[in-house]
């Protein structure tokens, strides 16, 4: 999984830790939502938690963020709004523009999407040392501070 600094330009062992990283993240994720045994598509997980974390967004910002296309984020806010898990609220800024906000029942539903994994993982994270578990805690603080705004 390592990469060369030549085709990175920078470390060799931080430019492998890097593409490491991203690559057991994504992996992680999708061996995640197997053991949660939801119905819901990732896309629906991951345009929820946008919405909880940045809060109400134009249907372009949200493209932005989420690296897609912006016909495909509509397609997602419609059918999220749709389904009653995204709503519609005023923006603060334009009289005449809407933003999109995640609803009560989006956040109920992005809370039900992670008990799933919480109780399809627990089992297996029950089987790991307390030591391996603090390792898992303490690269989890790690990741939040280095993706953290400040």
């Amino acid at each position: 999984m390592a990469v060369s600094s030549s085709a990175t330009g920078g470390s060799p062992s931080v430019n492998a830790l890097a593409v490491d990283l991203v690559v057991m993240a994504a992996r992680f994720t999708r061996y995640a939502a197997r053991q949660s045994r939801a119905v819901e598509a990732t896309a629906v997980w991951r345009a929820l938690a946008i919405l909880e974390e940045h809060g109400p967004m134009r249907v372009s910002d949200f493209a932005e963020i989420d690296r897609c296309s912006q016909p495909t984020a509509t397609t997602m806010m419609q059918r999220l709004e749709q389904s009653g898990r995204v709503q519609r609220v005023p923006d603060p800024s334009d009289g005449r523009a809407t933003l999109l906000s995640l609803s009560a029942m989006g956040r109920r539903k992005l809370t039900e999407l992670r008990s799933g994994v919480a109780t399809g993982l627990g089992p297996q994270l029950e089987q790991l040392s307390g030591e391996e578990r603090s390792e898992l805690e303490a690269a989890v603080r790690t990741i939040a501070k280095l993706i953290s705004p400040d």
